[in-house]
């Protein structure tokens, strides 16, 4: 089985309980606020076309649909369940004018070249088989003058990090998949210009802003 199915069976089997985790307080209170703090730094007029990469459950799909008139939010996943729950809340919230929720995988994006005002994505480069293949995708799809937020994790900034960063590491890497060694900001710069404009747990959790490189 490809690593694509991989992740996809994952987050179906994960996706009926998977707010509930996301939420818990001692993980979805920082987080919150960090997502929170990436929305901000979109820095929306109301009419962009968004895209949100890995969207999982659209839990920031309300958030950002707030920043928006006659804009619009799309949630992207390759996980069928993680879809079914973000098009219930969209439903839930009556959101729908603003913000969907679609099947794409965004190392090989059904979307046109220079279709997006802004991307973001939350805690996705770090989950993904190929991140180079989708910085290069975010690249082409997103407009020239464009920008594209990620909120990511990392090493640690300096060594008083280190003994919480490699048990956090082996376990994301064992439940999730999830790489936090990569050096994510170096892979985005094969595209971007970018700049780190916040940094939370001593670097192991930060804020970039990319814009592409003329």
């Amino acid at each position: 089985m490809a690593e694509k199915e991989k992740v996809a069976n994952r987050y179906d089997r994960w996706a009926s309980f998977y707010d509930s985790v996301d939420t818990f307080p001692i993980v979805g209170r920082p987080q919150e606020k960090w997502k929170n703090k990436a929305i901000d730094a979109l820095d929306l007029s109301g009419e962009e076309r968004v895209l949100d990469i890995g969207t999982g459950t659209g839990r920031i799909l309300p958030k950002i649909s707030q920043h928006l008139n006659e804009g619009e939010v799309i949630g992207i996943d390759i996980s069928e369940g993680m879809l079914k729950r973000s098009r219930e809340r969209i439903k839930n919230k009556e959101i729908h004018e603003q913000a969907s929720a679609k099947y794409d995988d965004i190392l090989d994006s059904k979307f046109p070249d220079n279709h997006f005002d802004s991307i973001i994505a939350t805690f996705t480069f770090t989950t993904l088989p190929n991140p180079r293949k989708a910085v290069e995708e975010c690249a082409r799809i997103l407009k020239k003058e464009g920008s594209m937020i990620v909120l990511d994790t990392g090493r640690p900034e300096n060594s008083y990090g280190k003994p919480l960063f490699y048990p956090m590491m082996i376990s994301a890497k064992i439940f999730g998949r999830t790489h936090m060694d990569r050096d994510i900001e170096q892979i985005l710069e094969n595209e971007f210009e970018v700049e780190r404009i916040n940094s939370h747990m001593v670097g192991m959790v930060y804020t970039l802003k990319c814009k592409i490189k003329k």
